[in-house]
């Protein structure tokens, strides 16, 4: 049964054994027995239309009621505490999780496989229908990804889902769904102000990849209807909470109030991202068709990020160029995937229409060559199993996730960034500052200084869920 059943049922309960306790008052006054008698009549006619409540329900209703009809007040409380311990281990909790792009499932799958797991709770997945906007934010096209989301997943229908007579105990959003985003929209039946209607908690999971360090989000209007955000850490806490006054006045509002509402919704328990980055390995990550594998045997596998800002910061494929031509003058014992930012193309075509042409001409250079692989899927994890070492910029979100493979990886900052300070705490990773492409190489040849994880990747979204639950449990 559900929550809100249980509490009814626990207040008929408790108000029968309120109305045995004034019988003992007024025996002689008729007119109130009579009242009483009523009361407890009602409330022990709802516990018995709870019909579906099992065996052992029923076996402790009669025997309750019975010492009802003998007035036994003490053995009516010990039936009573055992009914409602019964009640309390029937209750479920319904908790629902909208999401409404596939390609972000990642930032609330593993707090889903923790409720799903969960005797108490009864998980869904409602991917939400969306529509893409134009450049005067007019709905062009409609879209549901449900088809699409991992296979396992049993995704339900929105349009099929009644929110508002379901009343989910908890919600999971990992993008907020207001009037703010001018690229993509969902109806206003899925704002946050909305959702917070018809839950008892609403949860959000970013799904922008936080990095330490370099992340500080503008935080928005939907900051005041959740009721919990989740960060990675507590230092992602402590920056967001640092900007915490710029985003009162970017939405106008009293600072103080602003700060004091939404620093006690900010939570560093864990990130699912890198739950699933110790999830993924060669068994449930399959070698994709696409790639030729004749071009990794026998050869260190390197994966390239290839990030916007590398390009933007220097303002030239310089940099793209000179390392491609080190991959290929080592194409003997290294194989390299390549993997551009999904929105590289459609960044320069818009910011460094110049370069267009150029990067163009590079990809396809690189594809004749044949000494490595583009990488081009939506999956980025698909590349982490499948490489030894990752190479890229410090300040990007692969690059951040990658170090939780365990797996070596070298980074840089571009030239003209005074970012040189920038922590680089993980034992392995490697900084261009201090070790060069060839020598980071050499030591993946040897093989030698890491240990690639293999922690069954669900912690933090098991903290998350347990977190969330404890205060729906226990009322706070």
């Amino acid at each position: 049964m559900r929550k809100k059943t249980a509490k009814k049922l626990f207040k008929c309960v408790d108000d029968i054994l309120s109305s045995m306790e004034m019988l003992t008052k007024f025996k002689g006054n008729s007119y109130m027995v009579s009242k009483v008698k009523k009361v407890c009549s009602d409330n022990a006619a709802v516990l018995e239309n709870e019909k579906d409540a099992g065996q052992r329900y029923s076996e402790l209703l009669n025997e309750f009621k019975k010492k009802i009809e003998s007035s036994d007040i003490e053995g009516a409380k010990k039936t009573a505490d055992d009914f409602k311990n019964l009640i309390s281990d029937s209750v479920f909790y319904k908790v629902v999780f909208m999401p409404y792009k596939a390609s972000m499932w990642d930032s609330l799958e593993s707090v889903w496989m923790a409720a799903d797991k969960d005797e108490r709770c009864e998980a869904l997945v409602v991917p939400i229908t969306y529509y893409e906007f134009d450049n005067n934010q007019n709905p062009i096209k409609k879209v549901n990804e449900r088809n699409i989301f991992p296979e396992y997943v049993n995704a339900v229908n929105d349009e099929e889902y009644d929110l508002e007579n379901d009343l989910p105990d908890i919600i999971y959003i990992h993008n907020p769904y207001d009037d703010n985003n001018l690229i993509t929209r969902v109806d206003s039946r899925y704002y946050s102000w909305n959702l917070k209607k018809y839950c008892e908690k609403l949860v959000y999971l970013p799904y922008y990849k936080w990095i330490d360090g370099v992340s500080s989000p503008i935080l928005d209007d939907f900051s005041s209807f959740v009721d919990y955000l989740i960060l990675g850490s507590d230092a992602a806490v402590s920056d967001c909470k640092k900007h915490l006054s710029e985003s009162a006045d970017a939405l106008g509002v009293d600072k103080d109030n602003f700060e004091k509402s939404v620093s006690n919704k900010l939570l560093g328990i864990g990130s699912p991202y890198i739950d699933k980055v110790r999830r993924i390995n060669k068994n449930n990550t399959p070698f994709p068709s696409e790639w030729d594998a004749s071009k990794m045997n026998g050869k260190k596998v390197f994966l390239y990020n290839l990030t916007l800002r590398e390009i933007f910061n220097f303002r030239s494929l310089g940099k793209v160029k000179h390392t491609l031509d080190f991959f290929k003058e080592n194409r003997d014992d290294v194989c390299v995937i390549l993997r551009p930012h999904p929105l590289m193309r459609a960044a320069l075509n818009s910011m460094f229409p110049n370069l267009l042409a150029e990067y163009d001409c590079v990809i396809q250079e690189f594809i004749r060559d044949g000494y490595g692989v583009l990488d081009e899927k939506e999956d980025m994890y698909v590349s982490f199993v499948w490489s030894d070492a990752c190479y890229g910029m410090r300040r990007s979100s692969l690059t951040e996730l990658y170090r939780y493979t365990g797996k070596p990886l070298l980074v840089y900052d571009s030239d003209n960034e005074s970012n040189h300070n920038q922590r680089c705490e993980a034992s392995n990773m490697f900084t261009e500052r201090n070790m060069t492409l060839p020598e980071f190489l050499k030591i993946l040849r040897e093989n030698k200084g890491y240990v690639v994880n293999d922690e069954g990747g669900t912690e933090n979204g098991k903290k998350i869920h347990d977190f969330v639950m404890h205060k729906i449990l226990f009322n706070l």
